[in-house]
């Protein structure tokens, strides 16, 4: 089951359902992910392995609205160690600043307290940067990403 987080009036129902996804979903969300331009990936990098690998280990999110993805979280943890690595959100440009990234950070940090885990770790760029603040989490040391094709 997942979890509706807006509310439309007009139409009197909820919209944009997060939930964890089937692994028929795995295409269209490689796809929305590698047209991404702020996640600066390489697609061979996160392969469709990639993602039944993080569905079956990690923390793999979807936030849809008649059933297309709008949204997309996800990320690897350790029990033992008790830390969460939120590795990608992305959102559809047309669906930003409506809730669903919120919705979807605040779904992965409730799976996070089911596995007992203490932190969340993640790597932000400019846009997401005021979403993360209005989170509460708190900025770390600066770092400068490089990356070299090879």
């Amino acid at each position: 089951m997942g979890l509706y987080i807006c509310y439309n009036k007009e139409s009197n129902k909820y919209i944009k359902m997060i939930k964890k996804p089937k692994i028929n979903e795995i295409k269209e969300i490689k796809k929305l992910v590698d047209s991404s331009k702020e996640m600066d990936i390489i697609e061979e990098s996160f392969s469709l392995d990639y993602y039944e690998r993080i569905l079956d280990k990690g923390i793999l999110l979807i936030a849809e609205e008649n059933n297309k993805i709008v949204g997309v979280c996800f990320g690897t943890y350790n029990k033992k160690e008790k830390w969460a690595d939120l590795l990608g959100l992305i959102v559809r440009k047309e669906f930003r600043k409506k809730g669903v990234g919120s919705g979807l950070v605040k779904k992965f940090e409730r799976t996070c307290k089911k596995y007992k885990l203490k932190t969340i770790d993640l790597y932000s760029d400019k846009l997401q940067l005021n979403l993360f603040r209005k989170l509460k989490y708190k900025q770390g040391r600066i770092y400068i990403s490089f990356r070299k094709k090879l």
